[in-house]
């Protein structure tokens, strides 16, 4: 008598099901490639044990897939399957800029019955989930891929949950496209930026085995700090140390690795921590400061320090203040008018001179001289 294979396939998902994200929410699932060889397309089967949907988003080891297929639902779990979504675009609505990550091919089949579709060469098919955001693409839209232009050409919105645009090869704007980073009339709306993303928990890190750590990360736009920015995260060892889409460091094995942060749509800007896995904690503390980059000659500007005792936030701990000029010349061209253990106030010289110059601000933590942070200003003209 032959068993089905779908009661054991829901005992394996209840006992060795993985933690995933669907449409951002944590759940758990089974996850299998869908074809034995390797293939252009990543294509794998998922099961879990909540309902899903075509066009769902699936966050599974540091890549993203989005669900092409149709739902099997066999009363008990879900199964269908999912392709990893291969780039992201940049569509800008008069200076609205947003990004989707998408399915692109340059030879295509069709996600929902898998049949080779030909395709006129300069032609792309792009699959993004059909949402507000995706459903306000018109045609005409243009938009950058690999550093090439292409423009919507017809939109197919026969398959529930997700949006196929076919787009044809267009001209590159050079006034105002942004070639580099893949954003169409980035110019004609935005001033240029000046992004960076510092992560707060300091340079190194431990965890215990199968404890969890909370990274934290500013990004600043011309020292301003942006709220709620997209940052994707990796780690070099997920079996040493693993991290989630939320900054959640997980030690899974006595090991270090490097975690990574990444600006999600400018991924040049990016900060690294070592997190060491461990199986008794020690004391490894990190120093970060927080404060403008730049600083109006005459003019005065606040920075705080911020310890760090294994990636977490301490405040019995205590730092000393210096200044320099970059290049060791002297006079300094700044002073430290006020100063506590955890901030410093500091006063730009007023020659003319000091314009565009830098000078380093030190904080050195008082338990453990060993342990520095210097922070570069930039002297900037009043006007």
């Amino acid at each position: 008598m032959t068993r089905s294979i779908e009661p054991m396939m829901d005992f394996f998902l209840r006992e060795k099901g993985e933690l995933i994200h669907i449409n951002g929410v944590q759940q758990t699932a089974l996850i299998r490639d869908a074809v034995d060889k390797i293939s252009a397309a990543d294509e794998k089967i998922i099961r879990a044990a909540t309902p899903i949907q075509t066009g769902d988003f699936i966050d599974y080891r540091n890549a993203r897939y989005l669900i092409t297929s149709e739902i099997d639902h066999n009363g008990q779990s879900y199964r269908s399957r999912i392709r990893k979504c291969n780039y992201t675009i940049a569509v800008n609505w008069n200076g609205n800029v947003k990004w989707f990550d998408a399915i692109v091919e340059g030879k295509s089949f069709s996600v929902d019955a898998g049949i080779m579709i030909s395709m006129p060469e300069g032609t792309i098919h792009v699959y993004l989930q059909d949402n507000a955001d995706t459903r306000a693409i018109t045609l005409s839209q243009r938009f950058y891929n690999t550093h090439q232009p292409f423009k919507v050409e017809g939109i197919d919105r026969t398959v529930n949950g997700i949006i196929k645009l076919s787009c044809s090869l267009g001209s590159i704007s050079t006034p105002y496209d942004d070639v580099e980073n893949n954003m169409a009339d980035r110019w004609k709306y935005e001033i240029s930026h000046t992004y960076a993303l510092t992560i707060d928990n300091g340079s190194s890190a431990n965890v215990m085995i199968h404890d969890i750590l909370q990274l934290n990360c500013t990004v600043t736009d011309d020292g301003d700090p942006i709220s709620n920015p997209s940052i994707t995260f990796s780690s070099s060892d997920p079996n040493m140390v693993s991290i989630d889409n939320q900054g959640k460091v997980m030690g899974i094995e006595v090991g270090e690795a490097t975690i990574t942060a990444k600006l999600t749509y400018h991924p040049n800007v990016q900060g690294a921590i070592e997190i060491k896995t461990v199986e008794t904690m020690t004391h490894t503390y990190t120093i970060s400061l927080t404060g403008n980059p730049t600083i109006k000659i005459g003019q005065s500007t606040s920075y705080t320090s911020h310890i760090y005792d294994n990636g977490t936030e301490v405040f019995d701990q205590s730092v000393q203040w210096s200044l320099r000029n970059q290049d060791n010349s002297t006079p300094i061209m700044g002073s430290i008018t006020a100063s506590t253990g955890n901030s410093a106030t500091m006063k730009g010289g007023s020659s003319s001179g000091y314009i565009n110059k830098y000078i380093v601000l030190t904080a050195v933590l008082t338990s453990d001289p060993t342990i520095t942070l210097e922070k570069t200003i930039q002297l900037k003209s009043l006007f």
